[in-house]
């Protein structure tokens, strides 16, 4: 009996010995980060430009008008933005801000909104661009907000921020293009020349393309296309409605243009996603409220993670100079060598990161949609002008008889 328990205490040490031993062995490998790569160093100078570059264009600034765009028809949009973006500084990356009630305008309700949703979204908007009189009352109670629209495209250059928040850094898009359906529907309404229509195309396109070239942030880059593809899907349907028959109404001249690489790539937001990632490691802490054993988790994980080797990891894999591993479903000798130095920088970035191929692809098929756009409106002119007709029938017998 005395020789089965000094064998089993011997074996119990070893087993304890062997994941002790382990981990002592990959806090030695882990002592040391490695240094800032060229590109990490090339980012974070960039970000840090940014930065200045913001504080220093806090007036006038359309990012800062967009970002309090929803402010209450009485409310300036500019200070209220400012506001927000003072607040989102003193919140850290993970961090949740103070919950409070925000008042923001109500959005129009207008049949505008629904037909665009349609299938036949050209016939059924169309067919209340023939009888105007609901937009216009609408338009009405609203023309505030069309010249608060006007405002921001008045603005100049758009300087974007750089200091992300998980819960609260995104620009009010619904209540922004409620006001650019408003802006384009006074522009076809109360329009003298169909050239005044496209010049107001134009600038909408004009604006949202620059602010897309500048914007950091990979959710806000979706939300300035989401304003571009808005551009043209309505504005098919006032320059097609505005065309009769035997008269050529003239394109909104970036419509026939190519969109730019510059509008539709992604290296900014790249960087802005590098920029995120390595604020959420170097801020990572469990919370007061977390259990012992998290709290132990991280005690024991946080010295295998080298924030500085991972952000060059993750430059290399947003540049393009190493492509995304898949985690090992394996503990082979060769993986442990592979994941012995910053197993958990490898861990997070073979399990965490997206993979940029779908969203390019999304942001690419705004080009697609405008090429596609200008084939329809050139190659058959004359559909609209039928159309126009078969609105207009349809209007007069659906109407009540004197």
């Amino acid at each position: 009996m005395r020789h089965f328990l000094h064998a089993l205490k011997w074996i119990l040490f070893t087993l304890l010995l062997i994941p002790v031993g382990g981990y002592l062995i990959l806090l030695l490998v882990n002592l040391q980060d490695s240094e800032p790569s060229a590109q990490a160093s090339a980012y974070l100078e960039q970000i840090n430009a940014e930065e200045v570059a913001l504080s220093q264009h806090l007036e006038q600034n359309p990012y800062l008008y967009a970002f309090g765009f929803d402010a209450p028809k009485d409310d300036d949009p500019m200070a209220l933005g400012l506001k927000r973006y003072q607040a989102l500084k003193q919140l850290g990356v993970l961090e949740r801000p103070t919950p409070t009630v925000d008042e923001k305008f109500e959005r129009p309700q207008w049949p505008i909104t629904t037909c665009l949703k349609q299938e036949d979204y050209l016939y059924d908007c169309a067919t209340l661009l023939a009888e105007p009189e609901t937009l216009k009352a609408t338009l009405n109670d609203y023309a505030w907000l069309v010249e608060r629209y006007r405002s921001l495209l008045s603005l100049g250059h758009w300087q974007d921020d750089t200091h992300f928040n998980s819960y609260s850094s995104l620009i009010p898009i619904q209540h922004l293009i409620a006001a650019q359906q408003l802006y384009l529907i006074d522009a076809y309404l109360n329009t003298v020349e169909p050239s005044s229509l496209t010049a107001a195309i134009d600038k909408d396109m004009q604006f949202w393309q620059q602010a897309a070239m500048r914007i950091n942030m990979l959710g806000n880059k979706f939300l300035s296309i989401a304003a571009l593809k808005q551009n043209m899907k309505l504005g098919e349907v006032l320059v097609s409605h505005m065309r009769t028959e035997g008269e050529e109404t003239q394109l909104p001249s970036l419509w026939q243009q190519p969109i730019s690489e510059e509008v539709l790539s992604l290296k900014r937001v790249k960087r802005g996603e590098w920029h995120f990632l390595t604020k959420v490691n170097q801020s990572y802490e469990s919370g007061e409220d977390a259990s012992i054993s998290a709290k132990v988790a991280e005690a024991l994980l946080m010295p295998l993670l080298q924030q500085q080797d991972t952000a060059n990891r993750y430059a290399d894999i947003l540049t393009g100079k190493a492509n995304i591993k898949p985690c090992p479903d394996n503990f082979s000798l060769s993986t442990l060598k592979e994941y012995g130095y910053n197993p958990m920088g490898k861990f997070i970035l073979c399990s965490g990161i997206p993979s940029f191929e779908s969203y390019q692809a999304s942001a690419n098929q705004v080009e697609s949609l405008r090429a596609e756009l200008i084939t329809r409106l050139t190659a058959n002119p004359a559909n609209s002008a039928e159309m126009e007709a078969e609105v207009s029938q349809d209007a007069r017998q659906n109407s009540p008889e004197e």
